[in-house]
């Protein structure tokens, strides 16, 4: 057989997978003397135009990604009818070949899982990107709990040889199929059965599966643009809140991270232009706000009618200036704090008070809810360790109640009142029962 140089410089040494789209040969580079990847185009897709042209335009747009959570894309090309991407070799192993050897991820692992591969998603976004078709195989599992993504972006097929179509380019999409990747290792479920659990919304889970980490699960699940996770952050974020739940004092990396090198370099001008921006459209917002907010007051000068303020609270924003609209009234948020008893993004407080007749074109002023504040598992934690905890969590220290015991040791906290898992508002009070030798 002879030996396939592709730009004479790739040379093919053995085939190692068969994917949807590609195969997946082991190459050498004979100019930097090293092993990498070369994904060949089935030669049923390389004939349809429309498909052959997604793929070179995905690769293209894939060399100039930078992110330590992705396969490096190095070269890609046509030659002899052969259409190709050239990327780093990965050795480890894909998701998919971990949960056929039987093996599933602990809760805390899978939180650590959702907050690696969300960070690359959320870089994949913020380059107007997506994934489009983030499955087992396109993730390939490193010890340190560190993942890679490979193929963001390209098109991929239905199962068989079905019409090929292109990702979906839905930033909610990737964010379902993250539940759903979490969903499967932490269950062991198969792919058929996940998928039917999933399509009939009913999620089987083994007893000890924190109900955070399911709620966080069936969240992703539901993403669509209106419910769910709003974008990758607020999944972040949930992720963060989640681990630090079960473990206050776990060590969680930051949700942003740099890449090496150049790349670092490369990285920082790129936040230094998005913060430009954002300095400015800021700027441009509150000058905005300014001009409405003067053009109302004026309005309700100039008007002579009344009318009565609605209730708003517990609705969403968007609903609550429709229903504000509608009687001719405005609405600025002018805080955001956590309440126990209302919704995050919904109205949990107004002024006017709902009843009072005000002038049509009146501003109400509303504070925004950023949902509940979750007690943290504070048990076994020294006294200082844990006042610590709650106000960097929002909440006050309350009482602290001695109690003897031999069980512990001398000041460590046995248990607090609320207790974990109790949802509060922000700045409630949080008493802690503490242990004391006995006299």
């Amino acid at each position: 057989m002879a030996v396939v140089v592709l730009k004479r410089r790739y040379e093919l040494v053995e085939r190692l997978a068969s994917g949807r789209t590609t195969e997946v040969y082991l190459a050498w580079d004979r100019i930097e003397n090293k092993e990498l990847a070369v994904k060949v185009l089935y030669p049923q897709l390389a004939s349809d135009p429309d498909f052959n042209a997604a793929f070179r335009s995905s690769a293209r747009r894939a060399l100039r990604l930078e992110h330590p959570g992705l396969v490096k894309v190095l070269d890609y090309g046509v030659e002899d009818e052969r259409v190709y991407v050239v990327e780093e070799l990965v050795k480890e192993k894909t998701l998919r070949e971990l949960l056929a050897e039987g093996r599933v991820m602990k809760p805390q692992g899978a939180l650590y899982f959702a907050l690696e591969v969300g960070r690359v998603l959320e870089y994949l976004h913020s380059e107007g990107l997506t994934h489009g078709s983030l499955d087992e195989g396109h993730v390939f599992i490193f010890p340190r709990r560190r993942a890679k993504l490979s193929d963001p972006g390209f098109p991929t097929t239905l199962s068989g040889w079905a019409r090929p179509y292109p990702p979906l380019a839905e930033p909610h999409r990737d964010i379902q199929d993250l539940g759903y990747l979490i969903y499967r290792s932490v269950t062991g479920r198969g792919e058929e059965e996940a998928a039917r659990d999933i399509r009939e919304g009913f999620l089987i889970w083994e007893e000890g599966v924190p109900q955070r980490l399911r709620r966080l699960v069936e969240t992703c699940l539901e993403s669509d643009g209106r419910r769910g996770f709003t974008d990758i952050s607020d999944l972040l974020r949930e992720t963060v809140s989640s681990l630090k739940e079960e473990n206050p004092m776990v060590p969680v990396p930051p949700l942003t991270l740099d890449t090496e090198g150049g790349a670092e370099e490369a990285e920082a001008g790129k936040k230094e232009k998005r913060g430009r921006w954002r300095m400015w459209y800021a700027l441009a917002s509150a000058a905005m706000a300014a001009v409405l907010l003067v053009f109302w007051i004026i309005s309700m000068v100039m008007g002579h009618s009344k009318v009565m303020v609605p209730n708003l609270i517990q609705m969403d924003l968007y609903d609550a200036q429709r229903v504000a609209a509608d009687a001719d009234l405005g609405i600025l948020v002018v805080g955001r704090a956590h309440y126990a008893d209302v919704r995050a993004g919904c109205v949990a407080s107004q002024d006017p008070k709902p009843g009072v007749m005000v002038k049509r074109k009146t501003v109400i002023k509303v504070l925004e809810s950023l949902g509940p504040l979750v007690v943290p598992n504070l048990s076994g934690l020294e006294l200082d360790a844990a006042k610590l905890v709650l106000e960097q969590r929002g909440f006050r220290v309350g009482k602290i109640i001695y109690q003897e015991t031999r069980e512990y040791k001398e000041n460590v906290v046995i248990e607090s009142d609320p207790p974990y898992g109790e949802k509060l508002s922000e700045g409630a009070a949080v008493d802690l029962v503490v242990s004391k030798r006995p006299s």
